[in-house]
């Protein structure tokens, strides 16, 4: 769906979720959230969000500059960042990362957002950008836990951080693909499973 930019050249719209204490920022991106849980990202227009939040289009567009980039702030927002905190071990804070996600993808409704966010992705470029940016948290935070587990040593320096990322990002999408959140069980034999694959020759 084609996106239309503010009618007003003057007024730069921001990107991103922004200030979420901001009243106004807060009711759009709850409002947006809500309708696509409901109806979908194709079904939603920035008009349905307007109305629902009971704010005019120009007021979206003056914090976003298009509903790809609304739609995508409003799932940052409530999904949440990926980003372990130092819990001293590799194998806790990747458990962490998938614990994490797996929570996010037991709401109901968002496993079928995220699908659909997916689906829309493959035809539209601007969506596919913010989306691969969003999707990107993931893997920055797979990085941060392996350079932290090298220097710790409970990490081998010559792990191949690319394929744990890819492989950490291919269980998580199952998850979308197959629309079922992962287990305890399944999460705990993963990290298991990844754990040991990582550990330094002694």
């Amino acid at each position: 769906m084609a996106s239309t930019r503010p009618e007003d050249p003057n007024e730069a719209p921001t990107t991103g979720t922004g200030d979420v204490d901001d009243p106004v920022r807060r009711t759009i991106l709850d409002t947006t959230y809500g309708l696509l849980i409901d109806h979908g990202y194709t079904d939603v227009t920035t008009d349905d969000i307007a109305a629902a939040a009971r704010v005019s289009k120009a007021t979206i567009y003056r914090h976003w500059a298009t509903k790809q980039e609304l739609v995508v702030a409003a799932a940052r927002m409530h999904f949440g960042e990926v980003e372990p905190p130092d819990l001293d071990s590799f194998a806790d804070e990747i458990r962490w990362i998938l614990e994490h996600r797996a929570e996010d993808y037991r709401e109901s409704g968002t496993l079928r957002l995220v699908g659909g966010l997916i689906g829309a992705a493959t035809t539209d470029p601007q969506l596919q950008a913010l989306f691969t940016d969003w999707v990107e948290q993931l893997a920055r935070a797979v990085r941060h836990v392996i350079q932290r587990g090298i220097a710790r040593g409970d990490v081998r320096p010559d792990v191949d951080g690319y394929a744990l990322e890819t492989l950490i990002a291919g269980v998580v999408a199952r998850s979308v693909v197959a629309q079922h959140s992962m287990s305890a069980a399944t999460v705990n034999a993963v990290v298991e499973l990844v754990a040991r694959a990582v550990l330094p020759e002694t």
